[in-house]
């Protein structure tokens, strides 16, 4: 409905009308706001470092329903069909994966693991789901029951969210590792590791290469054939920015105040931009326009040419 709603530092959750460039309202929370909102038939689904998840009102900012965890809730929700229709996803710091009824909140329900979890779950060829935690194990759980169906041990802690493609997931670790697995298998696939830096950025997936930002201060492009390196793409600053796929090209940010744009076949540069400060977030893209929020405050909102996106 032409708004874009963000979450700060403050604990504050702000609706952005594109068109005019105003906020529409806010909403307080009692804690820091990590996680990505999600929107879905005029609501807004967004967690809070208060251990609070929420279910606002779009139009109004006002709240429908909120469910308390144990822990803080560090990511964004998510939406599964089911034959009862849709449900939302969400994980949460006290090691617990729910499923809710977007309508009145109510836990259909959970899946416990022994340990944070910080991603949001990946649908996976709309029979599962998956993440990954800091117990270093990527669980895939049935889409219907929420009953494990498998669960992958990798090297080390997973601190943000797994990409998907098809029934094949990719996850990034603190050992340092970005790794590829079946959803019905045991077993590593492949294992890419970028020496003596960790990921922090959630991967992305694109018809040839799984791209992913690194501490090392760079993009790394890696093919999803054999988890053997394509490319690099090196910047001023750690890349924690989760990297946006588009079919010609890769888009980041840096901590070097800079987006970039890579190309997506062999990395070189297409263009970038200063925007003056630490882009530790992701960016999003809708209505032509590219989106992201700056580490002094600022949300920077970037189109093509003509800002109407003709």
């Amino acid at each position: 409905d032409n708004t874009l709603v963000v979450g700060d530092i403050a604990g504050t959750i702000h609706a952005i009308d594109l068109e005019k460039q105003e906020v529409l309202w806010t909403f307080e929370t009692e804690d820091s706001i990590e996680a990505a909102p999600a929107i879905l038939d005029g609501r807004v689904f967004i967690g809070s470092n208060d251990a609070k998840f929420h279910a606002l009102d779009l139009a109004t900012g006002e709240e429908i329903w909120s469910i308390e965890g144990e822990d803080k809730f560090p990511s964004g929700a998510n939406f599964i069909p089911s034959a009862d229709g849709t449900r939302l996803l969400v994980n949460g710091y006290d090691g617990l994966c729910r499923a809710l009824d977007p309508e009145d909140g109510t836990v259909l329900w959970t899946y416990e693991t022994t340990d944070y979890i910080n991603g949001t779950p990946a649908l996976i060829d709309e029979r599962f789901i998956a993440f990954g935690g800091c117990d270093s194990v990527i669980h895939v759980l049935n889409i219907e029951t929420g009953e494990l169906e498998n669960e992958v041990i990798v090297d080390s802690q997973i601190t943000n969210s797994v990409a998907s493609s098809g029934t094949t997931i990719y996850a990034a670790n603190y050992a340092n590792q970005l790794t590829a697995c079946e959803a019905t298998s045991e077993d590593l696939a492949w294992i890419y590791e970028a020496g003596d830096f960790p990921f922090f950025s959630a991967p992305a997936v694109g018809p040839d290469h799984v791209y992913i930002g690194c501490r090392d201060k760079s993009l790394h492009a890696v093919k999803r054939s054999d988890g053997t390196l394509a490319w690099t793409f090196p910047t001023g600053s750690r890349v924690e920015s989760s990297p946006i796929a588009f079919q010609d090209a890769v888009i980041f940010g840096s901590n070097d105040g800079r987006l970039y744009a890579a190309s997506a076949t062999d990395g070189s540069e297409l263009w970038r931009l200063d925007l003056g400060e630490k882009l530790p977030a992701a960016p999003v893209y809708a209505q032509g326009q590219l989106f992201i929020a700056g580490g002094k405050g600022t949300l920077f909102a970037i189109s093509s040419g003509d800002p109407s996106g003709k």
